[in-house]
């Protein structure tokens, strides 16, 4: 005599094969779920990969005797500064990806006073996923000359006397001198700078004063490359 409750074979056969139905259904749907990669995981892997930009080139000067000794990268949004030193002529940096920088150039000449910088405007870095993580940058600089060559000529006279070499001493403390024929002389100087001036004479007796004259400055621009002077 079976109870009322009591379910017949056909039936448990049925709910088994279903359930084992369910659960291969179930470990298949995980097994190419979990062997598929995520947005998220192709998304990070991209932005490690261009996290960080190469930007390397060629820096120079025109001025004679000048040359660029480092860029400042500052971006435009953080301020956040970033220095490539420059060594003959090159550099190479390394910078964070998708930001603007704006650029400055800092050069300096042959004598410990001759230096400046140039405001070279914005660059932009943004390197998309996939690209080489490197760019290029080059830029050359107006720069005043190092040496700038002098022509003058004594204007002021001395009793028996006659002016016969003219020194120029820098605030720096060298000292440049040029021999005086005819009451004209010419010298070489360093640009951008104070010099105290002095004129030697030669008196009949062979005795020599050096009255000072007045201090000039010599501060010539881009593409000068020699002046004319008065001594009075």
């Amino acid at each position: 005599m079976r109870l009322g409750n009591e379910a017949s074979p056909v039936s448990m056969k049925r709910v088994v094969a279903f359930s084992l139905i369910s659960l291969t259904a179930s470990a298949l749907v995980l097994w190419v779920f979990a062997g598929m990669p995520t947005a998220t995981n192709s998304s990070t892997t991209g932005s490690q990969m261009l996290r960080y930009v190469t930007v390397f080139g060629l820096a120079s000067t025109i001025g004679q005797g000048t040359h660029v000794v480092a860029l400042d990268f500052t971006n435009t949004r953080t301020g956040a500064n970033f220095v490539a030193s420059v060594s003959d002529g090159k550099f190479s940096i390394s910078l964070p990806n998708a930001a603007v920088y704006d650029v400055a150039a800092r050069w300096a000449g042959d004598y410990s006073w001759q230096k400046g910088a140039v405001d070279r405007g914005d660059l932009m870095v943004n390197m998309s996923a996939g690209s080489m993580a490197a760019m290029s940058y080059n830029l050359q600089l107006d720069t005043p000359p190092t040496i700038v060559a002098t022509h003058g000529t004594i204007l002021g006279s001395l009793p028996s006397a006659q002016p016969v070499k003219i020194v120029y001493t820098a605030a720096e403390g060298e000292s440049f001198q040029a021999d005086v024929q005819n009451v004209t002389f010419s010298a070489r100087l360093p640009n951008l700078m104070d010099y105290q001036v002095k004129v030697f004479w030669l008196y009949a007796d062979g005795t020599a004063n050096y009255p000072f004259a007045k201090n000039q400055t010599l501060s010539e621009g881009i593409g000068v490359v020699g002046v004319d002077v008065v001594i009075s």
